[in-house]
């Protein structure tokens, strides 16, 4: 029986009207009546994840910023930062890409600095709330976060394989969508959430659904036994996983819970 179900939202849970499917909440209730926990992992912050699911957030758990934090009911319960000394060591390799533009994200809040048009334009209009500085070398914060916005249309190869040759062993780093790179603690990903959550509730690997749509969602895939993935995710992320679910923009994560689940219980 499932036990533990986890959905990324961008391109997964969140459909083409940036909302969960109509259903959720009700598929939510169900499942919490039953036992059985649903949650939502995201890179997103958590105040960015929580506001898809107005006051039904503060009832949920979250796995945030690509496994650097877990909330339950709007408080953290696990946290993986990254030493001051690393995360400035990633701001001098970053300072050497040109168009690679960093946000440091940390127990305070975001925070920023002035950067390329495009990052501007970002931050002024997709990504609130930010605290702008004069130098992220300055910010005094205990930092679980590093993401690097890339707008070149190449941001494998401009940004994540450099980075990832630099850090590789230290840090966790994923690629999110395509414009932005995250780099954690090496503690932190989706997948040591997951297994954290799986051991404090006494759900196997066996025991767990989990759905995702692009490639930082494969350490959570890699420890479900049930792992789902989208129908608009990448060719070659589908030939990897055993379960495809319907697209995002057809709320194929609340129609696979209904027939894997539900029908079951």
């Amino acid at each position: 029986m499932i036990k533990l179900i986890a959905t990324d939202l961008d391109g997964t849970l969140i459909n083409g009207n940036r909302t969960p499917p109509d259903d959720f909440e009700e598929i939510w209730e169900i499942l919490n009546e039953k036992g059985i926990i649903l949650l939502a992992a995201s890179g997103r912050d958590y105040c960015g994840a929580a506001g898809f699911f107005g006051p039904l957030a503060e009832k949920m758990m979250f796995i945030c910023d690509n496994g650097a934090n877990i909330y339950n009911k709007g408080k953290v319960i696990e946290t993986h930062n990254i030493p001051v000394e690393n995360v400035h060591r990633m701001l001098r390799e970053i300072d050497k890409i040109e168009n690679a533009d960093p946000m440091l994200c940390g127990t305070h809040g975001t925070y920023v600095t002035a950067g390329s048009p495009a990052f501007m334009e970002k931050m002024a209009n997709h990504y609130s709330p930010v605290t702008w500085v004069d130098s992220l070398y300055d910010v005094q914060d205990e930092i679980f976060k590093v993401s690097v916005y890339d707008a070149t249309g190449d941001i494998k190869n401009h940004t994540y394989l450099p980075l990832t040759e630099k850090f590789r062993g230290e840090n966790t780093i994923h690629m999110s969508a395509n414009i932005w790179v995250d780099i954690m603690d090496k503690s932190a990903d989706k997948g040591l959430a997951i297994q954290s959550l799986q051991k404090m509730f006494g759900a196997t690997r066996e025991e767990t659904m989990a759905f995702g749509d692009f490639y930082n969602d494969e350490p959570l895939l890699k420890n479900a036994e049930y792992a789902f993935v989208m129908e608009n995710a990448p060719e070659d992320l589908k030939e990897r996983y055993p379960y495809r679910a319907a697209s995002n923009r057809e709320d194929g994560v609340t129609k696979a819970i209904r027939q894997w689940v539900l029908e079951k219980l």
